[in-house]
């Protein structure tokens, strides 16, 4: 049913649109994304753990052609699905398989984008290597991660992260670190969701879940959006922004 709903309304040119999630941090974590990107129009692109497309086929309209990700084939088959009606706006393709495991070419993409994802991931490093394998010189990697550094409480964490299957939360000094390791050169690192309206949103989220409603999604997000714009920069966040290049041009 929901299928056949997305696919009436991709038809009226309402979906794909970043309001269709169910969270507000969904709709301005991927505005804080795409801002940090100047878009040709003819980049090469990877959406590592794509889901069912949604995000793929929004970035995918400023770029060329688009390749999703995700080890959960149910999702993959939905978003090959609605790609076939999506042609007009973005050239998009899927795979439901591990990055590591495909076999891209060397220097193959112009950007990579993954959204909360590769704290998910066991082998996150041979992911990242991978990436930068496959990514041209002077490519760009922009990707978010759980921190829950706003979360002080134990047991609401370890809530989170079974319920998530989270593997490792990341911080700044160690996410840096390690893309630095791998041989990223550092472009950014910005603490998101840092206001205590952010915090009591997510904590609600992690005890009832994170469908806050179609509807009041889009009012929680722009109280949102406010209340991070008064929010210091440095202040600690609940997810990680990175941004990073491979080295060359």
């Amino acid at each position: 049913m929901k299928k056949t709903v997305l696919k009436f309304l991709m038809k009226l040119g309402m979906y794909p649109h970043i309001r269709f999630t169910y969270s507000p941090f969904k709709i301005l974590e991927f505005q804080e994304m795409l801002s940090r990107v100047d878009f040709r129009g003819d980049e090469r692109c990877l959406d590592i753990g794509c889901g069912d497309g949604l995000q793929t086929f929004l970035i995918g309209e400023h770029t060329g052609p688009i390749t999703g990700i995700d080890v959960n084939s149910s999702f993959v088959e939905d978003a090959r699905d609605y790609a076939r009606g999506y042609t007009h706006k973005a050239t998009a393709d899927f795979m439901d398989q591990p990055l590591e495991k495909i076999g891209f070419p060397d220097n193959h993409f112009d950007l990579v984008f993954s959204i909360c994802v590769i704290e998910h991931i066991d082998n996150h490093e041979e992911v990242l290597r991978e990436c930068l394998r496959t990514m041209k010189p002077g490519a760009k990697i922009i990707f978010t991660v759980d921190t829950l550094e706003t979360i002080e409480d134990a047991a609401l964490i370890e809530k989170h992260r079974q319920a998530h299957h989270v593997v490792r939360y990341f911080r700044n000094d160690s996410l840096r670190e390690l893309l630095t390791g791998i041989g990223f050169e550092v472009q950014e690192m910005q603490n998101l969701f840092r206001s205590d309206l952010a915090q009591d949103l997510f904590v609600q989220g992690i005890n009832r879940g994170f469908n806050f409603g179609r509807l009041r999604c889009t009012s929680l997000a722009r109280e949102l959006a406010i209340a991070e714009a008064a929010a210091p920069l440095d202040a600690p966040g609940t997810f990680l922004l990175a941004v990073a290049t491979k080295p060359g041009s």
